[in-house]
C-alpha cells in the first residue's frame, strides 16, 4: 500500500543531500532536488510496521528517502518537512 501527496510547500530545505565518504566520514556534497511528490510505502495494511517515505520531482527525479518506524512517524515527518497532513495523502493500492 502506498500513500501519495503533492508537495505545495517545502518547509525545510537542504536536509536531503547526496554524500560521499572521505577519510572514513560521510560528507555532504550537494543538495538533492526539492520534491513535488511524496510517497509513503507500507506492506499490506499494517500501519504499525516500519515504512519508507520517498520523494520525487514531477519528472520522476529522486529527491531522497527516509525510514520510519511507523506510518504515524512518516506522516509526522511529512508535516515537519512539507506541512502535509494524513488527510493530504491519497491511498494507492499497488
Amino acid at each position: 500500500m502506498k500513500y501519495v501527496a503533492r508537495v505545495t510547500e517545502v518547509l525545510r530545505t537542504g536536509i536531503h543531500k547526496i554524500g560521499d565518504i572521505q577519510d572514513g566520514e560521510v560528507r555532504p556534497v550537494v543538495d538533492l532536488p526539492l520534491p513535488d511528490r511524496v510517497e509513503i510505502e507500507i506492506k499490506a495494511d499494517r500501519t504499525m510496521q516500519p515504512c519508507m517515505m520517498y520523494r520525487y520531482t514531477d519528472a520522476g527525479e529522486f529527491c531522497g528517502d527516509t525510514w520510519h518506524e511507523t506510518l504515524e512517524d512518516a506522516f509526522e515527518q511529512a508535516e515537519f518537512e512539507y506541512g502535509l497532513f494524513q488527510r493530504d495523502f491519497q491511498v494507492v493500492d499497488e
